[in-house]
């Protein structure tokens, strides 16, 4: 259900983005607001301006899933988690939490600030509908805003990882066993819920309500997967964190920056096979040669053509005593299959994605035959 995304703005840092999904979502809930909820309880106005209303509310209910999702996002920056951007798609919205709570009281405060957020938010409705009584469709708007958030943040607190309930539940049976079991036995409820959601679905067919039955099935196919995507991340996590770059990485001389081209590719690339290499620049900077890019470079030109000339300044790297866990965050994030490992001023070798799958595979592989 995951389609390109357009960036709307940034906000505490954070990125915001809207997903394509989200206009299906957004006319739906237009259409029933417009069709339905309004000229049921609000009747004698126009056809335009029930929709108008009705495309209102549900910006303002996005508005409000926003606000749930910066909650999480903030108390996480706050304990030092990075948050790289909030998506708003179909079934509402995701915060990109970077990185596991460092503690079970962390992923407690980070779980629950949701959930806060949005029955706060339906409380100040609760407010505001009080001080304007008046039977009209912004009184309307008010009611259905106070109702919405207070089912948005009841939902979330369902014990079903990995909504917010089902990460509350995570953090309590975190402090008492370890997170890879504690997050076994929530994404359980995680799925347990997705199967009740699409058995609702199938009593609504019987019954039917088409529309409600795609809602439920669609809903309980998203957390079904979405549960056991977060266990396999969090599984992944755990294994690479108990590793340090300096235990796999492959070590390569740094080129001089008066090397040519032509002298590189007989006396270093037959050597160690990398596909970057550390260069040392006449000004003590460090520089990264990417191999790649010296296909284009005529090799008619490679005898006269140094090394320093083609490479760039090196910005992204690991220090020896990184995890696996960081290096292939930071692969990911920069489209990189290999990192320098540099240690003060010392380039001390490269660390390969191949060699990090590798040690997934055969831990994965090992966990497969004592299964069977």
């Amino acid at each position: 259900m995951r389609f390109r995304s357009i960036p709307l703005f940034r906000i505490f840092g954070i990125q915001v983005n809207l997903d394509f999904s989200w206009f299906i979502v957004f006319f739906l809930i237009s259409f029933t607001l417009a069709e339905y909820f309004f000229p049921h309880y609000y009747p004698g106005h126009s056809f335009i301006v029930y929709w108008l209303v009705g495309a209102v509310s549900a910006i303002l209910l996005f508005a409000s899933v926003l606000l749930h999702e910066l909650s999480h996002s903030l108390v996480a920056m706050k304990f030092g988690i990075p948050v790289k951007e909030i998506d708003l798609f179909i079934f509402g919205g995701v915060a990109m939490i970077e990185e596991e709570a460092p503690s079970p009281k962390v992923e407690f405060l980070v779980a629950a600030a949701g959930p806060v957020c949005s029955f706060t938010l339906a409380f100040l409705f609760f407010i505001l509908a009080l001080i304007y009584p008046v039977d009209d469709l912004i009184n309307g708007i008010i009611n259905y805003l106070m109702l919405v958030n207070f089912a948005l943040g009841a939902f979330n607190l369902v014990p079903a990882f990995p909504l917010d309930g089902g990460r509350i539940l995570r953090a309590i049976i975190w402090a008492k066993k370890d997170l890879l079991t504690a997050t076994k036995i929530s994404s359980w409820t995680g799925t347990a819920f997705a199967y009740v959601l699409m058995l609702f679905g199938i009593l609504s067919v019987i019954q039917g309500n088409l529309l409600n039955a795609m809602w439920y099935g669609l809903l309980g196919l998203f957390l079904r997967n979405a549960s056991k995507m977060s266990y396999e991340q969090t599984k992944l996590s755990v294994i690479l964190s108990g590793y340090r770059v300096e235990q796999f990485m492959h070590t390569v001389k740094p080129v001089l920056p008066d090397e040519t081209v032509a002298d590189f590719m007989m006396y270093y690339y037959p050597v160690y096979r990398a596909e970057i290499y550390p260069v040392i620049g006449p000004d003590g900077r460090l520089y990264i040669l990417d191999v790649r890019r010296l296909k284009e470079i005529p090799q008619t030109q490679w005898a006269v053509t140094k090394v320093i000339d083609v490479a760039q300044p090196m910005e992204v790297y690991v220090s020896p005593y990184d995890t696996l866990l960081k290096a292939i965050k930071l692969m990911n994030r920069y489209q990189m299959d290999q990192l320098p490992v540099v240690y003060g001023n010392t380039v001390l070798g490269v660390i390969k994605r191949d060699v990090i799958e590798a040690l997934l595979e055969r831990y994965y592989l090992q966990e497969k035959l004592q299964g069977s």
